[in-house]
């Protein structure tokens, strides 16, 4: 890491006595600041790994980047357990606004974009739709292989996929007590079966919350959504559908919205998937450089406004 960087560790409190785990990775005169949310299976380490993530390479930009794993998840606590009952709503009405709150003591009136990898990015736009705050503050989204409905390309999706993720690992998960998502590519951390099961019912159903029944889907289309940058791993699979990603991206209505795929036969260098695209080497010189640009034109039209 560059030794001008200064990595500040945090705990955010939150409800039933949790405490979530907050990195902060800034170098003098940062003129923006980031909050990246890491998605289904996963922690705050898909941003940061050896030094090698989006994250440490916006902050040598330039950017403040904050880097929070959820509870259950990276260094967290409550660790998981088949006993921990923090749900999605709890992520959305309590955990999210407790983190921006944070980040916001600490912006000095610097603009604020949203990164959200996977599922990550579904609790970020909830969270954006339901509370005012973060509306106010949130300049931009960049998403990472993020959708929500896995309807609309349903002919892609295989009937043995579908009993595979929505029977086979409900089933097995019900045995362990935790979802073993770590047994996939993409994700490095099993999986509370509550936050699983609410993912699945809203892949193949409403956007709407467990608790109260709140729309975010029909909120969302009501509101003027900030530009939004999407990017995709080119697959077909149940988990990460290229389709998906665009229908995502059709799902939030009318906004300045972008959409790149990030695949060897459309110009990069690899084939990424959910983690490479955030980690690997060749995306500081593949799609980190686009994703810069994309933040920097965002605050010269800020700032010309």
């Amino acid at each position: 890491m560059n030794p001008t960087i200064r990595e500040e560790r945090l705990n955010v409190a939150t409800v039933n006595g949790g405490q979530l785990f907050l990195r902060h990775l800034e170098q003098p005169k940062a003129h923006a600041a980031v909050l990246m949310l890491h998605g289904l299976g996963g922690s705050g380490d898909a941003f940061i790994k050896e030094g090698h993530g989006l994250a440490n390479y916006l902050s040598e930009m330039g950017f403040a980047c904050f880097v929070p794993d959820l509870i259950g998840h990276g260094h967290s606590w409550p660790h998981i357990s088949r006993h921990l009952t923090h749900s999605v709503h709890d992520i959305i009405e309590q955990d999210l606004p407790r983190i921006v709150e944070e980040v916001e003591r600490q912006l000095n009136g610097r603009p604020l974009f949203l990164v959200g990898q996977g599922f990550g990015s579904v609790l970020l736009l909830s969270a954006f739709a339901r509370h005012s705050k973060i509306r106010q503050l949130t300049q931009g989204f960049i998403h990472f292989n993020a959708r929500r409905s896995a309807m609309i390309s349903g002919v892609t999706h295989s009937a043995l996929s579908r009993l595979f993720w929505r029977k086979l690992v409900p089933l097995v998960a019900s045995m362990r007590g935790d979802v073993p998502l770590q047994w996939t590519a993409g994700s490095n951390q099993p999986e509370l079966i509550n936050w699983y099961n609410t993912y699945l019912s809203w892949t193949e159903g409403e956007w709407k919350d467990e608790v109260d029944n709140f729309n975010y889907g029909a909120k969302l289309r009501e509101l003027s959504l900030p530009p939004s940058l999407y990017f995709a791993a080119r697959s077909q699979g149940y988990l990460a559908n290229t389709a998906d990603v665009r229908e995502f991206m059709r799902e939030m209505g009318t906004h300045n919205g972008r959409m790149l795929i990030l695949a060897k036969g459309d110009g990069n260098l690899r084939n990424y998937n959910a983690l490479s695209m955030l980690q690997h080497d060749d995306a500081w010189v593949d799609h980190f450089p686009v994703v810069l640009d994309w933040l920097n034109e965002r605050i010269r039209t800020q700032a010309s406004s």
